[in-house]
């Protein structure tokens, strides 16, 4: 069976507008949330993990379909492209793209469908349909590069991005394409992504004194999950072929486990069940017994942190929230999550988890600050709406 290394890595997020910029800043303690009435006066007074204001669309824009959501994809897969140096000397009919997709530019529908009904039908983009779809950000990375292996774009609600790199593990391991560009993305910044969240009571409207306490993944006194936006996109790659090549190699991916709860379509069941078949699946196609590092969904709601909590509780493995200084990415959550399990398994570091005041997880069982560790082994776990949950098994590679 075929082998499947990483040899590329590309992030814009809340932390910064690149890998090295987002990495340091979470080894730091960092975090990316803000006060959204800062940003926007007309939105609620609510916290979200938002990209730096420094960040220039511009670049990433495409003139008929021009968006947050396509954007930060086309900056990821840019930087992750670039890193890798895979496009020279390859064949583009075994290149493919998976760039997952949670919600479509909920940014642009709002905008399209209020210019509608204040200014009449007529006045709708004729590129509307563009923005419902999906798989735009796909698309257009097969247009810009020439790519024409498989594509396709998953869409498993938060586990989207985590479902879109298992699944172009596979292509890779069963030998449908050598090479395959791999993420998620998400524009979160918008009435209705925030209103809707606030509705269905998923999102905290508790409010700080400091906005950058607000996500709590794993503390006592959690009180819901903050939208982030961002997206992260990694190169993939057939290990012989990235060896012959003199790639640069982050690390190997081991292991891919999914399972569906079938209990409920916004909460996990209470024993955590769901979340840790995916994990012993994952552990199983690795063929080891246990990691060293777990990066953890931990969105901090009060049924999902206690079910992920319950799942890995006979784990030795040290935790990790990387929600607690992003908010929640969605879509993009399980691609940015995993490069930063794949930077602590390639500089042997565990980043902290924060506002960690009143744990629900053992006291060692996580970082207040950076810590140096031998890692060898890491999962990377995503659990979406819907009862789907996802879990990757990351190797270092040496």
């Amino acid at each position: 069976m075929r082998r499947v290394v990483v040899t590329g890595m590309g992030m814009v997020s809340p932390l910064g507008l690149n890998v090295s910029e987002s990495w340091n800043s979470l080894l730091a303690g960092k975090s990316g949330v803000v006060r959204v009435k800062d940003r926007n006066k007309d939105l609620p007074d609510v916290y979200m993990g938002l990209i730096p204001q420094s960040f220039d669309s511009k670049p990433y824009q495409v003139e008929y379909c021009p968006s947050n959501l396509t954007s930060y994809a086309m900056c990821a897969a840019q930087e992750a492209i670039a890193d890798s140096n895979v496009l020279n000397d390859c064949d583009p009919d075994r290149i493919g793209v998976n760039i997952g997709v949670m919600n479509s530019s909920m940014t642009k529908i709002t905008e399209i469908i209020s210019n509608a009904a204040l200014k009449g039908t007529s006045r709708i983009n004729p590129f509307t349909m563009l923005y419902v779809l999906s798989n735009m950000p796909t698309a257009l990375l097969t247009i810009k590069y020439k790519l024409k292996g498989p594509s396709s774009t998953a869409s498993t609600a938060c586990a989207t991005g985590a479902s879109a790199i298992g699944d172009s593990f596979r292509k890779i391991k069963y030998g449908d394409a050598d090479i395959m560009i791999a993420g998620g993305t998400e524009d979160t910044f918008n009435t209705t992504a925030i209103y809707a969240s606030i509705k269905m009571q998923a999102m905290s409207t508790k409010i700080y004194d400091d906005p950058t306490r607000a996500s709590r993944p794993f503390d006592e006194d959690r009180s819901g999950f903050l939208l982030a936006e961002g997206s992260g996109v990694l190169v993939l790659e057939e290990y012989s072929r990235a060896k012959r090549r003199g790639a640069k190699i982050y690390a190997e991916i081991l292991g891919y486990g999914e399972s569906s709860d079938a209990f409920h379509l916004t909460r996990p069941q209470d024993n955590g069940e769901g979340g840790r078949a995916a994990m012993l699946k994952a552990l199983k196609e690795a063929n080891i017994d246990d990691v060293d590092l777990i990066n953890c969904h931990a969105t901090s709601t009060k049924g999902g942190d206690i079910a992920e909590a319950r799942a890995i509780a006979d784990s030795k493995a040290t935790l990790v929230a990387n929600k607690s200084q992003l908010g929640h990415t969605f879509g993009a959550a399980g691609a940015i999550e995993s490069i930063f399990t794949i930077k602590s398994l390639q500089e042997q570091i565990i980043p902290p988890t924060i506002n960690l005041d009143k744990p629900i997880i053992r006291e060692n069982q996580y970082c207040k600050e950076a810590t140096e560790k031998t890692l060898k082994y890491a999962l990377k776990n995503a659990f979406g709406f819907g009862g789907v949950n996802v879990s990757l098994a990351f190797g270092k590679y040496n």
